[in-house]
């Protein structure tokens, strides 16, 4: 029975640190512009 418990101990601490590492800070960032004034992509003349 003693190394049950230690075995539901370590996982509840694997889980525990697996969840921790998932919540990570997110960035603002900015939405795209759909129309944004950017220069067009220079062609090459072939």
């Amino acid at each position: 029975m003693k190394g049950w418990k230690s075995f539901v101990v370590l996982a509840a601490i694997i889980g525990t640190t697996a969840v921790v590492g998932a919540c990570r800070k997110e960035v603002a960032h900015e939405p795209m512009k759909l129309s944004a004034d950017v220069p067009a992509t220079v062609q090459i003349a072939r």
